[in-house]
């Protein structure tokens, strides 16, 4: 267990750089970082996003999969990354942790 817990953490434009393998780490140490209760906040690059260009884009489904055990999707959100050249389609995820089922 880390030294210390959070009861927020906010990620913008992180999730949608790991691979469905490293999904599953990832998921896990946010909950060794997260406090019961805590919220992780995600931002990432959307499905929705029209053309080939930038990172992976991610469904909601996706999201919904990753923190199905042990987390509770608050909420998931159409919004969108400034840039320079304009703006890219993103979700805006509220997701709580919860404690693992038999605990």
């Amino acid at each position: 267990m880390p030294k210390q817990q959070f009861d927020t953490v906010i990620d913008s434009g992180l999730f949608h750089v790991f691979s469905d393998e490293d999904r599953a780490r990832f998921s896990d140490s946010l909950g060794r970082v997260i406090r019961l209760g805590g919220t992780y906040f995600l931002m990432c690059f959307s499905d929705r996003q029209p053309g080939v260009w930038g990172p992976r884009r991610v469904t909601q489904a996706e999201i919904r999969s990753v923190f199905s055990d042990a987390w509770r999707v608050n909420y998931i959100k159409a919004s969108s990354f400034d840039m320079t050249e304009g703006h890219a389609h993103a979700w805006l995820a509220s997701i709580s942790r919860l404690a693992p089922a038999g605990d």
